[in-house]
């Protein structure tokens, strides 16, 4: 395997990670500041000290520099253990669905090391280049069929069935109103607090009977 392979989608050594991390970060940093056109390949590997041809082992481009772990799903570890957690005799969804997905997107907000600075760097950056928001949005798309491929696989159910859907289309929503209230001026709250009361209202809000009887009693 070169050591492109294990860079992209493998585990990375303690020196490759170190690497990898300071040319995303000053991809980052320098496309806010300038664009993508404002500085190349060159530029950005002399402020990293690494070689042309030992950024093209992590990056097919300076875009992909720039977006960074954004295109990097669950780990293959995670998933397995996500799955086999819905293991067991019991009717309809798992009992520990709703704990497991929570536990999935903290793990990720952890890994993903979420700060105010680079909440707002990364909307600069959206600024400066709002082309990379298409390619953002099509990641995105394939991260959000893969979650629910996950689900699918875990309840034991159909990929095209509306639950899995339903499922994960509920827990992406909740997580970006967590992740604008975690960025707010006036939050004092860790992102798992948050995430962990936005749950409980869902909860009590989903809690409530659905009647979609006329109120006035005429059909």
């Amino acid at each position: 395997m070169s050591e492109g392979a294990m860079v992209s989608g493998g585990p990375r050594s303690p020196r490759m990670q170190r690497t990898y991390d300071a040319l995303v970060s000053h991809a980052r940093t320098l496309t806010a500041e300038r664009g993508l056109s404002g500085f190349t390949v060159e530029e950005l590997c002399e402020s990293v000290g690494i070689s042309r041809r030992t950024f093209f082992n992590y990056f097919p481009s300076k875009e992909d520099a720039v977006i960074g772990e954004h295109d990097v799903g669950f780990p293959e570890e995670e998933k397995d253990e996500f799955v086999a957690r819905g293991e067991g005799d019991h009717v309809g969804l798992s009992p520990t669905l709703l704990s497991d997905i929570a536990r999935l997107v903290i793990a990720r907000a952890r890994q993903n090391d979420f700060t105010r600075q680079r909440h707002q760097l990364f909307r600069d950056i959206l600024r400066a280049e709002p082309h990379l928001l298409a390619k953002l949005m099509a990641i995105g798309e394939s991260q959000q069929r893969d979650f629910v491929r996950l689900v699918a696989d875990r309840e034991h159910l159909p990929f095209d069935d509306p639950l899995p859907k339903a499922v994960v289309g509920v827990t992406l929503s909740l997580t970006f109103q967590t992740v604008d209230e975690f960025f707010s001026d006036d939050n004092t709250c860790s992102f798992e607090e948050v995430l962990k009361r936005n749950i409980a209202i869902a909860q009590h809000f989903f809690g409530q009977p659905l009647d979609l009887t006329d109120p006035s009693g005429t059909s």
